[in-house]
């Protein structure tokens, strides 16, 4: 016979195995507990996926350290999500012979 608690724990597995496949993952966080309730905040905008949650996004990116890019599939990302995508750029590289160096 099954228990409450192994019908519960069914439910569970069952529950976050829907959000999984809809491209949610669970994560546990350590704030200081004035910031809890900021931090459920963001959490539930997020959840949102609305325009709320892209400028969030947005502001949360510029205040964030990015890791470095490790493949060039992230590189290449990282530079198509950068502010001069679609700047009409002209960089034109300095020609000038320099300055004379005295190495003795």
């Amino acid at each position: 016979m099954q228990s409450r608690h192994d019908g519960a724990r069914q439910r569970l597995t069952r529950h976050r195995a829907k959000l999984a496949a809809q491209g949610t993952r669970r994560v546990e966080v350590t704030v200081p507990a004035q910031d809890v309730g900021m931090v459920k905040a963001v959490a539930g905008v997020l959840r949102t996926d609305g325009d709320e949650a892209r400028w969030l996004r947005d502001v949360l990116a510029c205040l964030t350290p990015r890791e470095p890019a490790r493949t060039g599939a992230e590189l290449l990302a990282f530079l198509r999500a950068s502010p001069l995508v679609g700047e009409d750029l002209i960089i034109k590289r300095d020609r000038s012979p320099g300055r004379g160096v005295d190495f003795e």
